[in-house]
């Protein structure tokens, strides 16, 4: 019965006519940079591996997952980054929806310490619903033959950045996918603003040269799809090799949850994990949201051409 009361839960978000669903949600978005904004792609010195899971386990009901994975690298004969990405939404092995994309970042040098990538990215989208798993008030009834639906989905976006600040805009879901197994509701476009500051009191440094004595790193994000909306406003701070920080994530009508990051680098490989406490009143240890990343980075080629590398928390 708990099987079937979630799934319709699930049916009556993704098909009513008043109501629309929303993408994945990752609270260390500055870590899944290419799930944010195609334009982060190929912005280190050489190649970058990301790996990120999210965990909610909903009280009385199964658990929601999200898996993301991101390989991204800079080509100087295409004057930009490719990247792949790849994301995976498990509600409790029930509906399923999976993401697979491809992008390309130009990367334009407009000043002499002014830098623009544009973005583009293109996918293949797919939805399916494990009728197998579900109990049926009647058990003789025979599951619905339509089980998956999938389609094509693109994604642009903007970024200017020179050693102090980053700022871009993206969009998702440029021909809005088909969203519900049965009807026709589509997948709403999502509109994402961002901007962050790399501010390094204690001089110059980071990975392309000695590293900082400390930094701080504030930041805010804006999204919107159909009739959500959403704020992420925070601060990162980082001695070493140790990184820590708090965001606010605020609906527009009441704040949400607190965020709170803990991160740790080795060398090429950077550990983060992100605690989401709710005020919602039921989030606790046992049913708050927990989100792990790990990035590697891989040596890039002596000569850069003159490219510069964005000073980000999160690479």
């Amino acid at each position: 019965m708990r099987k079937y009361i979630f799934i319709m839960i699930v049916c009556i978000i993704v098909t009513a006519g008043k109501a629309t669903a929303q993408d994945a949600i990752f609270s260390q978005y500055d870590v899944s940079s290419l799930y944010l904004n195609p334009a982060f792609a190929g912005l280190d010195f050489g190649s970058r591996v990301t790996l990120s899971y999210r965990n909610h386990p909903f009280p009385d009901m199964v658990g929601y997952s999200s898996i993301f994975a991101s390989f991204d690298t800079y080509q100087p004969k295409l004057y930009g980054g490719l990247g792949l990405l790849v994301l995976s939404d498990n509600q409790g092995a029930l509906y399923l929806r999976n993401h697979i994309a491809g992008l390309y970042a130009y990367h334009l040098r407009a000043d002499e310490n002014l830098y623009i990538n544009f973005g583009v990215q293109a996918g293949y989208y797919r939805q399916d619903v494990r009728w197998d798993k579900l109990d049926f008030t009647n058990p003789n009834q025979e599951p619905p033959d339509q089980s998956w639906r999938h389609s094509a989905n693109f994604a642009a976006g903007i970024l200017v950045y020179n050693d102090v600040f980053w700022s871009g805009v993206a969009v998702h879901h440029l021909t809005q996918p088909g969203e519900s197994i049965f009807e026709s509701q589509k997948l709403q476009r999502k509109f994402t603003a961002h901007i962050g500051f790399f501010l390094e009191p204690g001089g110059p440094g980071g990975r392309g040269g000695n590293e900082p004595e400390y930094f701080i790193s504030p930041g805010l994000l804006y999204q919107q799809q159909g009739e959500h909306r959403r704020a992420n406003i925070g601060l990162h701070g980082g001695i070493d090799r140790f990184l820590a920080g708090a965001w606010l994530r605020h609906d527009f009508s009441r704040p949400n949850a607190m965020i709170f990051l803990l991160g740790l680098r080795f060398g090429d490989y950077r550990f983060g994990y992100s605690y989401d406490h709710s005020f919602s009143g039921y989030s606790d240890l046992l049913h708050a949201i927990h989100e792990l990343t790990l990035t590697i980075s891989f040596a890039g080629p002596e000569d850069r051409g003159g490219r510069r590398v964005i000073r980000h928390p999160g690479l």
